[in-house]
């Protein structure tokens, strides 16, 4: 993984606006020297801005449209990473999603890969109109290993991040479908 990518996924993970140069160097395992290169080309690419104060320097994201893109391509690997038997029943579910879905975030066992015999694959719906998956579900169910679990919830509710299914799966899953969109919400709360 190269080191820009590490940057990018110590800020995804840590959930933060701002990191510290100890922060970045703890999370990417890069020397001193590897990880002040890549913050400077990030630097001069306008990605993230630096920021001192009396006693500390961080480094703060300035362009969350690449950030979200950056996110966007980390989920896609994580996505592709996924046991097969996740994998397989949620690529046939996402092939009949309508367009006007906001974003699908997989979450819980399946999203850590710590999937067991009678774990599910828990995903979150985020879609304004009252789209009915039950048909697609049971097709999906009954040639997966892992039934799918279905929460559904508005974009409005979505932002609002209130009830705990969407506070966990905002916090613990990555997006599986239109995953721009959810780091963009993400994003703009930092």
């Amino acid at each position: 993984m190269k080191a820009d990518e590490k940057i990018y996924g110590a800020y995804l993970e840590l959930r933060q606006e701002k990191l510290y140069f100890n922060q970045l160097k703890d999370f990417t395992k890069l020397s001193n020297s590897s990880l002040q290169n890549a913050l400077n080309t990030l630097i001069k690419k306008g990605a993230i801005k630096l920021n001192k104060t009396k006693s500390n320097t961080f480094y703060q994201i300035k362009n969350k449209k690449l950030f979200s893109l950056k996110f966007s391509e980390i989920a896609i690997n994580k996505f592709e990473n996924l046991n097969f038997e996740i994998k397989s029943p949620l690529r046939n579910f996402l092939k009949e999603i309508p367009e006007h879905v906001f974003t699908i975030v997989l979450f819980g066992s399946a999203s850590r890969k710590e999937e067991q015999k009678k774990s599910d694959i828990d995903i979150l719906i985020v879609d304004d109109r009252k789209t009915d998956f039950e048909s697609l579900k049971k097709e999906i169910n009954n040639s997966s290993n892992y039934p799918l679990s279905i929460f559904k919830c508005s974009t409005e509710q979505f932002y609002k991040n209130k009830d705990p299914i969407i506070i966990q799966a905002r916090k613990t899953g990555f997006p599986i479908y239109k995953e721009q969109n959810f780091y963009e919400v993400l994003l703009n709360e930092y």
